[in-house]
């Protein structure tokens, strides 16, 4: 019996190494890739049924732009996204297209091992309407509009307004009135017992995990 394969991309080798392991142990035939470039270069002499792989993979091209290379250029292999953050925007990632028939994972809703081989099988099959965990209601940030989004992600980063508006380049009047939209929608006064700015990174942090800072 031929084993499906799989090209796990992860750039934290360890926890690659731990995913490869328990696929194998399902039956599948892996491959780990720690960055996008070396993931294209495996793809040379290995050609999966499907690609895993992680949104953040560190320098060079994200897991976005890797699946997107895939999704044009090797229509035969299922694309898999999978990451702890809710969406593409709340993963800092700049350009956040997702093409369609793409699955997305969201680590906290595949709690186990036999979840992920369910979910990698589906999208192998092309049933991937049920595996877009980033369109799911998730509590408060997709009350948020795409801009401050970003914005609060980058405030979770630990970045002041006057840092965001320098890497945005844009006006720091501009970020003020995006971060006051932010407080404006989860509800978040001056007034409150709680600080709005400490409070609306709780929330992003909860409900999307805590992002790497710059440079990490």
């Amino acid at each position: 019996m031929i084993k499906p394969r799989i090209l796990v991309v992860e750039d934290d080798e360890f926890t690659g190494s731990l995913i490869t392991s328990a696929l194998a142990n399902e039956g599948f035939e892996t491959r780990l890739a720690t960055s996008a470039l070396s993931a294209k270069e495996a793809l040379k002499d290995f050609d999966p049924d499907a690609v895993l792989v992680d949104i953040d993979l560190g320098e060079g091209p994200n897991g976005i732009e890797f699946v997107q290379f895939v999704h044009k250029s090797r229509p035969g292999i299922a694309p898999i996204l999978l990451s702890r953050y809710g969406d593409t925007v709340s993963a800092g990632a700049k350009d956040s297209r997702i093409p369609d028939g793409v699955a997305y994972l969201r680590k906290s809703v595949i709690q186990s091992t036999q979840g992920l081989v369910e979910a990698i099988r589906e999208a192998m099959r092309g049933r991937t309407t049920n595996l877009r965990h980033d369109k799911r209601e998730q509590g408060m940030l997709h009350k948020l509009t795409k801009s401050q989004r970003e914005i609060l992600h980058m405030m979770a980063q630990g970045l002041s307004n006057k840092e965001i508006a320098a890497q945005r380049k844009v006006s720091l009047s501009s970020v003020e009135q995006l971060v006051s939209g932010v407080f404006k929608t989860f509800g978040l006064t001056s007034e409150d017992k709680v600080v709005p700015r400490v409070e609306a990174i709780r929330i992003f942090v909860v409900e999307s995990g805590l992002p790497k800072r710059p440079g990490e």
